[in-house]
C-alpha cells in the first residue's frame, strides 16, 4: 500500500475542503467554519511535526564536535523559502506587517481580526510550514491536483443539477437562470472553478473536468471568468510553439465573433463593460479611487471598505460591495499600500520562478492559473474569499517547492 507523506495528505485534503468555508458554525461567542478548523489541524499536525524534527536536529548537533553551528542550523531549517525566496520572503513580511496596521486602522477591530485571520495568516502560515517540511514538488502537486480535482467535480455536479433543476437555484438568481451551485452567488463558482480549469488541463486524467467548469461559468453567466479562462487557454496555447499559430488564428476568430456577431451583443457589453454590471463597476471605481486619495499609505484597513467608502458614495440605486470589484484596488483598500507592494512583489517571485520551471506542462498550468487569477481580477476580487485566499497560497507553496 502506497505511504502518503503528511504535507501530501494535508494538501490533498485542504484543496478538496475548500468549499466547505461556507459551512459556518460558533465555537463559543467566535464565528468560524469548517475550512477553518481544517486549516488549525492541519497548521497544528505540521507544527508538532516539525517541532520533532527541530528536536532531532538539535540532538545530533549536540553530538557533532562543532557546537556553534547549531544556532544556524536550526535557522536554515525554519526558514522555508529557497530557489530564490528572497521576494517571496520580503513581500510576505510586508503583508504581515500590513495586516497588522489594517487591524489597527479598520473601523471594526473584531470584525478585521477576522478577515486577517482567516484570509491572511491561516493560509500563509500553513504554506510556511509546508514549504518548511521540504516535501517533493511532484508529489505535492499531485496530490493538491487531486484535491482541486475532487473539489471542482462537486462544485460541477451541483451546479449541472441547479440548471436542471431550477429550483435549487436561489431565489435572487431564479428569474435570470444563473446557477451558483455550492455557493451563495453565481461569480463565486466562476472565481472558483476559472484558475481550476487551467489546472485541470494539466492531466488527460482530468481534462474532461476542464470542459465541464467552463460549462459552469458559462451557465452561470460571468463574463469576467469566461474571460479569465480565455486568457489562461491562450497563455497555454501560444507558450508552446506546435499550437502558437493555431491558438492565434482561434484567437481572433473567438474577438471578431465577440466584436461583430450580433448573438453576441450580450456577451460583447459585459466584457466591454456598456452593461449595468459594468457601469456600477466604473462608478465603483470611481468611488475607490477617490477614498484612498485621501488614504493612500493604510487604506480603509481590513472589512473597512463600504463603511470608509460610504462618503464617497452619491450614485443613487448603486450599492456598497464589500470590495471594489479590483483585485488590486481591494488589496490597496484592505491592507493599504505596503500589502498591496507585498502582494506585487510575491507575483513577481511567482512569475521569475515559473520562468525558470518553465519546463514542466503542470508548472505552466500553474502560470496560466495565476494568470486567471489576475485577469479576473480586473473586474472582480479573486482573493478576499476564504477558499480563495488559500488556493492563491497553495500555488504559491507549490511553485516555492
Amino acid at each position: 500500500m502506497k505511504k502518503f507523506s503528511l504535507p501530501e495528505i494535508i494538501v490533498f485534503a485542504v484543496a478538496a475542503l475548500l468549499p466547505t468555508y461556507l459551512i459556518r458554525f460558533h465555537i463559543g461567542p467566535f464565528p468560524t467554519t469548517v475550512l477553518e478548523i481544517v486549516l488549525v489541524v492541519a497548521i497544528g499536525a505540521l507544527a508538532i511535526e516539525q517541532i520533532s524534527s527541530l528536536r532531532a536536529l538539535a540532538k545530533q548537533s549536540h553530538e557533532d564536535s562543532n557546537h556553534g553551528d547549531i544556532p544556524m542550523r536550526l535557522l536554515r531549517r525554519l526558514w522555508p523559502p529557497r530557489n530564490d525566496g528572497a521576494l517571496l520572503t520580503i513581500g510576505s513580511t510586508l503583508i504581515i506587517i500590513a495586516t497588522i496596521v489594517g487591524i489597527v486602522v479598520a473601523p471594526d477591530k473584531r470584525a478585521a481580526l477576522g478577515i486577517a485571520k482567516a484570509f491572511f495568516w491561516e493560509p500563509m502560515a500553513l504554506a510556511w510550514l509546508i514549504i518548511a517540511t521540504r516535501p517533493d514538488k511532484e508529489k505535492i502537486w499531485r496530490a493538491a491536483l487531486s484535491g482541486f480535482a475532487l473539489s471542482a467535480f462537486v462544485v460541477i455536479i451541483y451546479g449541472l443539477l441547479q440548471y436542471a433543476h431550477p429550483a435549487l437555484i436561489p431565489a435572487t438568481w431564479t428569474a435570470e437562470r444563473r446557477i451558483t451551485s455550492v455557493f451563495d452567488y453565481p461569480n463565486a463558482a466562476a472565481l472558483y472553478l476559472a484558475p481550476l480549469t487551467a489546472l485541470l488541463l494539466s492531466s488527460p486524467v482530468t481534462i474532461a473536468l476542464a470542459f465541464f467548469a467552463v460549462v459552469i461559468i458559462i451557465l452561470a453567466k460571468s463574463a469576467g471568468g469566461l474571460v479569465a479562462v480565455a486568457a489562461a487557454l491562450f497563455f497555454l496555447g501560444v507558450i508552446k510553439k506546435k499550437t502558437r499559430a493555431a491558438t492565434i488564428v482561434a484567437a481572433i476568430i473567438a474577438i471578431l465573433i465577440v466584436l461583430l456577431l450580433p448573438a453576441a451583443a450580450g456577451l460583447r457589453d459585459q466584457i466591454l463593460l456598456r452593461d449595468w454590471s459594468g457601469r456600477v463597476h466604473q462608478i465603483g471605481w470611481k468611488e475607490s479611487f477617490a477614498m484612498l486619495k485621501d488614504h493612500p499609505l493604510f487604506g480603509a484597513g481590513l472589512d473597512g471598505f463600504k463603511t470608509v467608502v460610504a462618503p464617497y458614495h452619491h450614485a443613487q440605486g448603486v450599492e456598497i460591495f464589500q470590495y471594489p470589484h479590483n483585485l488590486f484596488l481591494a488589496a490597496w483598500s484592505e491592507i493599504g499600500l505596503i500589502g498591496l507592494i507585498g502582494l506585487i512583489t510575491i507575483l513577481v517571485w511567482f512569475f521569475r520562478r515559473i520562468y525558470v520551471l518553465r519546463s514542466k506542462f503542470y508548472v505552466l498550468c500553474l502560470a496560466a492559473a495565476m494568470l486567471a487569477v489576475l485577469i479576473h481580477g480586473l473586474v472582480d476580487v479573486p482573493y478576499f474569499k476564504n477558499d480563495l485566499a488559500m488556493m492563491f497560497w497553495l500555488f504559491i507553496t507549490i511553485v516555492a517547492l
